[in-house]
């Protein structure tokens, strides 16, 4: 699976408030720029360079900007986070010297305040210190651009008592206030370069960052690559190990998949299809799939009337008719034919969770005899689609037709599975007129008539998932009551659906405070069922990355959690393993 397509979608989290000022966060594609970072130099390539392919420039370094996945990648070289998470799903401190807790008093009772004791011995690449007037400044940058990022509109204040210490106010227990100044390629920026704290869309250190990682930009050639040097005030002793990483742009994917093969390159990000199938009989590479897989590939459905958002929706309203659609759909075909078998079939977002939840079959006599319950019969078997008789939630002869949309820039794949879709719909008489527009259109704010958040649709067919280890906050945005956007509150959140139960406002209320791991587990297992009774979403199957991955690139830790580049650090090459008759 392509994840820069994936990672578009995930443009959805950012939206719930950036969705104001979207048009500004699409920074410029970065040009040549003769000044460079201090301590960088402009590099030949080295025959012992690590080489990462890539598609496109990275939109710039800024995780809180953008979401294409790239500038994650390079990102997380450079900027340092106070925690992040670990391949084993742990949480680690970073630039920090601990994770504040209730336990070691980090972490105040009520959950509102949250000490941070910083590193002492981190400098940036020109030599300044690392402060926690840096941690202050990225939470007044972001609020003064006006950039929404996760947990950060609950922030009252960050106090700055000494240099060493950060302590972060809330208005509202945040469940990842670790990852608060961290995760997915976002960190800390340095107060004393990059600029004006309301002018964070235009900053020089997007496209020219100094660094608390462990490499620093040495040169970018737009277009073609960029390249990396080790930071010599990196605070990790003997790291990194290479001596130099590139990011090569190359947009063919055949080619990418040749250089890999030859050695020429030592890993090629997000290939799919016909790549993955020859690199996994190559000797010389490998394809890594991340597990458990995050991105859940489901249809999302309307429960308002399109284009009246107080209006209940005149087919979707009633749950068996979404109950049919999921018993109508041949999930295992749909993986099978669609992405080659590499999805896993699920019932839920929540499936890492555990919780027990009684699964829907594919059944499409079950589907149908729900349809004839809910009042939409075949009246004119020659007609092939269903009519309201009775329905008593649309004018009597409406047909069962549903408008359904998908994004273009996943690619075949998901096109080809919403036509599976729709051939398994139609066998149960459902109509399903298919349309695939650019991803900026189907999520675009209000003021652009974004379909999505005006609730101009049917059915929508995309992927998501949610980083760090605690859903709360992703599944807040997708289904709290209080989180359906409205003409005077369009960044409300994310709930497009319109689905409004209003018994989750009590979990949800429950989920932001401080509660024990089990108590909170039992709680996040609950909305999962109600979830699944209700189908506020029809998840499908849960997709994971794939890495291709050249057998000389050692320390290579690919995981769910983070981006790739979380410990580039640890990279090296070493001599190809013989292999073994």
């Amino acid at each position: 699976m392509n994840k820069p397509y994936f990672l578009l979608f995930l443009l959805l989290f950012l939206l719930t408030a950036c969705l104001q000022n979207k048009q500004a966060s699409a920074t410029p594609t970065p040009a040549p720029t003769p000044t460079l970072p201090p301590l960088a130099r402009e590099v030949d390539v080295q025959k012992t360079a690590i080489k990462v392919l890539i598609a496109i420039d990275p939109p710039s370094f800024n995780a809180y900007l953008n979401d294409s996945g790239y500038e994650a990648l390079v990102g997380e070289l450079v900027y340092g986070a106070l925690a992040e998470i670990g391949h084993d799903g742990n949480y680690y401190p970073e630039l920090a010297v601990n994770l504040p807790t209730l336990t070691n008093g980090g972490l105040s009772k009520d959950g509102l305040t949250v000490t941070w004791q910083l590193r002492p011995d981190v400098l940036w690449s020109d030599g300044t210190p690392f402060t926690s007037a840096d941690v202050r400044y990225t939470w007044q940058s972001l609020r003064d651009s006006g950039i929404w990022a996760p947990g950060f509109g609950l922030i009252k204040d960050v106090e700055t008592p000494n240099s060493h210490t950060a302590v972060v106010h809330y208005r509202q227990f945040y469940p990842n206030y670790l990852l608060q100044f961290g995760g997915l390629g976002t960190g800390v920026f340095p107060s004393h370069y990059c600029g004006a704290t309301d002018k964070m869309l235009s900053w020089d250190c997007n496209q020219k960052p100094i660094s608390t990682g462990p490499f620093m930009l040495g040169e970018w050639v737009t277009g073609v690559r960029l390249t990396f040097v080790p930071n010599p005030r990196y605070f990790v002793a003997h790291r990194p190990l290479a001596t130099q990483l590139v990011f090569q742009i190359e947009t063919n994917p055949k080619l990418r998949q040749r250089m890999l093969e030859r050695g020429d390159a030592h890993l090629d990000l997000w290939p799919e299809g016909q790549v993955i199938k020859r690199l996994e009989r190559s000797p010389t590479a490998y394809i890594y799939a991340t597990d458990p897989p995050r991105y859940v590939l489901s249809l999302v459905p309307n429960f308002s009337k399109p284009g009246s958002p107080t209006e209940p929706h005149p087919i979707l309203s009633d749950v068996r008719v979404r109950q049919a659609i999921f018993q109508a759909i041949d999930v295992e075909r749909l993986n099978r034919k669609a992405f080659d078998g590499r999805g896993r079939p699920v019932q839920t977002d929540l499936s890492q969770l555990g919780c027990f939840i009684p699964p829907y079959y594919y059944d499409p006599g079950i589907a149908q005899a729900l349809l004839d319950q809910a009042g939409w019969k075949l009246v004119d078997p020659d007609e092939k689609v269903r009519r309201c008789v009775g329905c008593g939630t649309a004018p009597e002869g409406t047909p069962l037709v549903l408008k359904s949309y998908t994004y273009e820039e996943f690619g075949k794949p998901i096109q080809d599975a919403h036509k599976l879709i729709a051939e398994m719909l139609g066998r149960v008489y459902i109509g399903l007129e298919m349309q695939t527009i650019e991803g900026g259109k189907l999520w675009g704010t209000w003021n652009d008539n974004g379909i999505e958040l005006r609730g101009n649709f049917d059915l929508n067919l995309w992927d998501d998932g949610y980083f760090g280890v605690d859903p709360t906050v992703h599944l807040a945005d997708f289904f709290d009551p209080r989180s359906i956007p409205t003409r005077d509150n369009p960044i409300a959140g994310l709930n497009v659906g319109r689905y409004y139960n209003p018994t989750l406002i009590d979990i949800f209320d429950g989920l932001y405070t401080v509660l024990p791991n089990s108590r909170r587990r039992v709680l996040l297992c609950e909305l999962a069922t109600i979830l699944h009774q209700d189908l506020a979403h029809i998840p499908l199957l849960a997709l994971p990355d794939f890495y291709a991955i050249h057998r000389t690139l050692a320390g290579i830790a690919p995981h769910v959690y983070d981006t790739v580049t979380w410990n580039a650090a640890d990279w090296q090459i070493v001599p190809l393993p013989e292999r073994t008759n």
